[in-house]
């Protein structure tokens, strides 16, 4: 697929490259430029001043709007770095819950953390019925007046 004449594999490594050198709230800003019309207006929305905008632009700087235009065309790997310098943040409001005064809270963070650590428990399964036999699927009505009946009727 071709993007501008590059190809979107290499539009995806300069936006990559690009949004290492952005600040948090230059990527913030970048994420809110994609919804407004006007780099006033994403300031606005983010609560930047727009004079801050200007300053990251000044001197020839095309940093920003280059992160624009490329992440129009690829917003995941944004969110990807976004998340990437977040988690750590994000962890930190999660084990805080384990210092709530709330007991629920503080069993729920808990299981929580365990369960991604150690994975979840492990849940039983029942089989019924002969081992290499046909399984039959039954559809419940599904309120158009339709009867309840096999998926396999449907297939044969």
């Amino acid at each position: 697929m071709e993007v501008h004449g590059n190809t979107l594999e290499n539009t995806t490594e300069h936006l990559v490259e690009v949004i290492g050198q952005l600040t948090t709230d230059q990527m913030r800003f970048v994420v809110a430029r994609q919804e407004h019309s006007s780099d006033r207006e994403a300031a606005e929305a983010i609560e930047v001043s727009p004079e801050t905008v200007k300053n990251w632009k000044r001197g020839g700087n095309t940093l920003i709007d280059d992160a624009v235009r490329l992440m129009a065309m690829d917003g995941i790997v944004m969110a990807t770095e976004m998340r990437r310098r977040n988690l750590a943040k994000a962890m930190g409001v999660k084990v805080k819950g384990l210092d709530s005064e709330s007991e629920r809270t503080r069993q729920g963070v808990a299981s929580e953390i365990i369960e991604w650590e150690m994975g979840g428990v492990k849940q039983r399964v029942e089989h019924s019925g002969n081992v290499g036999a046909q399984i039959h699927i039954v559809i419940p009505d599904n309120g158009r007046g339709d009867s309840a009946r096999p998926l396999t009727e449907a297939n044969d």
